[in-house]
């Protein structure tokens, strides 16, 4: 079964950004926070379970979906330093 899910970023406050996510060709109705500068510099351990690292705001699409999608934000973070205005996971 294939996965597609596409992202974009909402809001950046501070470190902390604000993505919506979905399926694709659906709307993005997933949301999740995420402060990717306290875990690249070590003030948030790299040992911190993935539901405190990717806090989702809403119940409307699954941990692990979130989690793939962060996955592709994170790289994108490492290289450039920046946070990914938008993009999908396709698997």
């Amino acid at each position: 079964m294939a996965i597609c899910l596409e992202f974009k970023l909402v809001a950046v406050r501070g470190t902390v950004a604000e993505y919506s996510y979905g399926n694709c060709l659906r709307e993005l109705d997933g949301a999740f926070e995420v402060d990717l500068h306290k875990l690249v510099s070590g003030e948030t351990s790299m040992n911190t379970p993935m539901d405190e690292v990717v806090k989702r705001k809403n119940d409307n699409q699954s941990q692990s979906m979130a989690n793939r999608v962060f996955g592709k934000i994170y790289k994108h973070y490492l290289e450039h330093y920046e946070y990914l205005s938008k993009g999908g996971y396709y698997a």
